[in-house]
């Protein structure tokens, strides 16, 4: 008999995700990504890092899902974790912060130059895109380049929500790994555009 993922408790559903079941991952997503999006929008008032930040909160519980034990309220855990993924991120920011503006900073490239370490970025994002696969490639220009809403997506491409959320989830872990290598060139140039 198949089981009624909506019907299972939370603990529950953690206990199906440790036996690695998609099915019981998309439901638990189903019934906390949006509040902890909300949540987290709310500390760092950008709707893109907010997603972002909650959709590698939830990428992490599935990639540590085995060794995942919650004693307790899954949402109390939930909640908690993504206070620590804030905490992180907006430390991490502060002492990005801290590092440029302490520094000595050379004398600024001419406009030329940063037009080139731009080309250059460019190239690299669209070299990173095109080794993700056709379809999360896909879904990712629709939702980055279309700004079409994961429901609109899955209309048009005849899948499921959940499927485009976990598709986008490992898209952006992808990118935000891969070009987090070339931070020399971003830095220059949101040094270029801030001062």
């Amino acid at each position: 008999m198949a089981i009624d993922y909506t019907k299972l408790s939370d603990q529950e559903l953690i206990q199906e995700c440790s036996k690695d079941s998609m099915r019981a991952f998309n439901q638990l997503f189903e019934r906390y990504f949006a509040s902890l999006y909300r949540f987290t929008v709310n500390y760092v008032k950008d709707t893109a890092i907010a997603e972002e930040l909650a959709m590698d909160l939830m990428h992490n519980i599935w990639k540590k899902r085995a060794l995942l034990e919650i004693k307790g309220n899954v949402d109390r855990y939930l909640f908690g974790a993504m206070k620590n993924v804030l905490f992180n991120h907006i430390r991490k920011r502060a002492l990005e912060m801290v590092s440029i503006d302490e520094c000595e900073l050379p004398v600024l490239a001419t406009q030329a130059d940063q037009q080139l370490e731009y080309k250059e970025l460019e190239k690299i994002y669209q070299l990173k895109l095109s080794q993700l696969s056709p379809q999360r490639k896909k879904i990712f220009m629709l939702s980055r380049e279309e700004n079409m809403t994961y429901s609109q997506i899955a209309k048009d491409m005849n899948l499921s929500i959940n499927t485009i959320k976990t598709q986008m989830l490992v898209s952006l872990k992808f990118l935000r790994e891969s070009m987090s290598e070339h931070t020399d060139i971003t830095i220059s140039l949101i040094l270029f555009f801030l001062l």
